[in-house]
């Protein structure tokens, strides 16, 4: 009798504990929310989660998850009044919320929101890397992880001849050598009344290290000036270790054949030349954007018919001294937009889909078909309300829309220890 009393003891106590590469390998694969509560479990739990290398490996996972079945974050921007004349509104609300969507829902979830009380009263696109979120403002900077629900507002910079008046151009990566994020900003100084060309500088503010021995973050002047004036309200688009600025050419004589380039390693610049095969009566009307982690130019080619149809160049090649472009998508729009993301085919025919954003609608477009759907329309999305929960409409509140693809995220805003790898 006491033999199996002790054998079932035995048998309840017990446990199974699982290698700790299995583990791994499901937390990488949890959302940032569980994360963020499992890091309670234990010390050592807390600790992995929180490493570097955990980070980077959750961040990569998460990529490739979005690679399959993207998800987009919608900010909702409204005006706390309207002012007749002006050419960009300057009474936007300082309320910004984050809402996550994916292909085919109705409604949108709210991921992060928070109110900044006035500090601000006009916003123009975002910047996005690696589930970070860079927000510019006609007076400060501020960086969210949404997922994480972090905010982060950049110091203030004194070198800006021209503070408030305009919206800065911004830019924002990742620099492939130490893993740090970095937010570059250029800035006026003058203008020469005779030519009215500017005089601009640029500032890189290095974030992530804030704690230990390092300092707290701060803008600093790069060595060399930018070699053209940039254009002021349109966010740079950031990859593979450069941010892209469009150039403006309004004063230029000759206007220069391409957009700036910003390196994050060594912090110089350069000129990304444009297609050749991009109109030079566009030179101003064309679009970047950043599409599966390419550099992506949407403008009109030389010679085209009537109906003008859009081309999309990704940049393949672009060492400093020389830059390809490949031209891979033809659009049938009228419109220039903003190409979002691939959908791959279900099929086993070339093609798939590409979802864009033109306004206030997001599209469905069949490349290989050229059907263009409406996919969504943002002011009949259902967005849901921060404090009851319940979903209600934007409608015609919203004066603009952001959209950016969306994946999660463990990166810190503060110290990264270690940084994040390579």
């Amino acid at each position: 009798m006491y033999a199996m009393k002790s054998s079932k003891k035995r048998k309840k106590a017990q446990t199974t504990v699982l290698p700790e590469e299995l583990v791994l390998e499901i937390l990488i694969r949890l959302p940032v929310k569980s994360l963020r509560r499992f890091k309670c479990v234990s010390k050592a739990w807390r600790t992995e989660i929180s490493d570097p290398s955990f980070i980077r490996s959750h961040l990569q996972f998460s990529a490739s998850r979005w690679e399959q079945n993207p998800s987009l974050l919608i900010t909702p921007h409204t005006l706390d009044r309207a002012v007749q004349g002006e050419n960009w509104p300057t009474t936007f609300s300082s309320n910004i919320r984050f809402y996550k969507w994916q292909q085919g829902a109705s409604k949108t979830r709210l991921v992060h929101g928070r109110d900044f009380d006035g500090e601000f009263s006009s916003v123009c696109l975002f910047a996005y890397c690696d589930g970070l979120v860079l927000l510019p403002t006609d007076t400060k900077v501020y960086l969210f992880n949404p997922a994480t629900r972090d905010v982060l507002t950049l110091p203030e910079s004194s070198r800006d001849a021209m503070y408030g008046d305009v919206n800065l151009p911004v830019g924002f990566g990742r620099d492939p050598r130490t893993g740090m994020y970095k937010v570059v900003r250029s800035f006026f100084r003058s203008i020469d009344p005779e030519t009215g060309i500017y005089d601009m500088g640029m500032e890189v503010c290095t974030v992530g290290g804030g704690g230990g021995s390092n300092p707290a973050p701060r803008w600093r002047e790069t060595a060399a000036d930018q070699p053209y004036p940039v254009a002021g309200w349109i966010t740079a688009q950031s990859t593979n270790g450069g941010v892209y600025f469009v150039i403006d050419t309004s004063c230029l004589k000759p206007r220069p054949h391409g957009i700036l380039r910003f390196c994050l390693t060594d912090e110089t610049f350069s000129v990304t030349r444009l297609p050749d095969e991009l109109d030079p009566e566009e030179f101003e009307s064309y679009n970047l954007d950043v599409m599966h982690g390419e550099l992506c130019l949407i403008g009109r080619r030389v010679g085209h018919s009537a109906e003008r149809p859009l081309t999309i160049w990704a940049l393949v090649e672009d060492d400093g001294a020389t830059s390809l472009w490949e031209p891979r998508y033809m659009l049938y729009v009228t419109d220039l937009c903003h190409p979002i993301a691939l959908i791959p085919s279900s099929g086993a025919g070339a093609g798939g889909v590409m979802v864009i954003w033109l306004t206030n609608k997001l599209y469905c477009y069949d490349l290989q078909s050229n059907e263009l759907t409406v996919a969504c329309e943002l002011e009949s999305l259902r967005f849901q309300r921060r404090r009851s929960g319940t979903f209600e409409s934007a409608g015609k509140d919203a004066y603009f829309f952001n959209v950016i693809p969306y994946t999660e995220s463990l990166v810190p805003l503060t110290a990264l220890d270690g940084h994040l790898g390579h």
